[in-house]
């Protein structure tokens, strides 16, 4: 017979067997993707609420120092106190992404008030007014990572800081 016609012939289903071994890897790549994305997604998300906490703490000023005309001071203390509470809080809003509890995280995470002007220890950013800057590693559950054989439990290190301003 025709030789393009055998031809074809012994190459029906090639392509149901293309079709069923590449599925896996696209459902593979797919939750991969959707993975990155939801991760940068909580990142973004836990970085503002880092801010919002450290911009609350920036309003533990020095009301004597204020009030005798001196240079914006930060009251360490309260700062911190506030910063980690509000960071509970804030964090609190994230739902049951966080594989450890807000109150957690705030307890775990590196605080600087600094009233100097400098480099930022945690941003490396130069400070020229009083300054909070928290560091936080936050552990966080993204299931799709599971489906590639990889730990759903990723940890987020993120920072953040904020100027005191009067």
């Amino acid at each position: 017979g025709n030789p393009v016609r055998a031809r074809r012939a012994s190459e029906r289903g090639q392509v149901a067997v293309y079709a069923v071994l590449l599925f896996p890897v696209l459902m593979l790549t797919l939750a991969l993707v959707l993975a990155v994305g939801t991760i940068e997604g909580l990142r973004t998300r836990i970085r503002a609420q880092l801010d919002m906490a450290a911009l609350t703490a920036t309003q533990a000023l020095d009301p004597a120092g204020l009030a005798a005309g001196e240079p914006p001071r930060l009251q360490v203390a309260e700062a911190e106190r506030l910063a980690r509470e509000y960071l509970a809080l804030n964090l609190a809003a994230t739902g049951d992404v966080l594989a450890a509890t807000p109150s957690e995280i705030a307890a775990a995470a590196e605080i600087v008030v600094s009233n100097e002007p400098g480099i930022d220890p945690i941003t490396g950013a130069e400070n020229t007014v009083p300054t909070v800057s928290i560091q936080i590693s936050a552990p966080a559950r993204i299931p799709l990572l599971g489906l590639a054989g990889i730990d759903p439990v990723v940890t987020l290190t993120i920072d953040g800081s904020a100027s005191a301003r009067t």
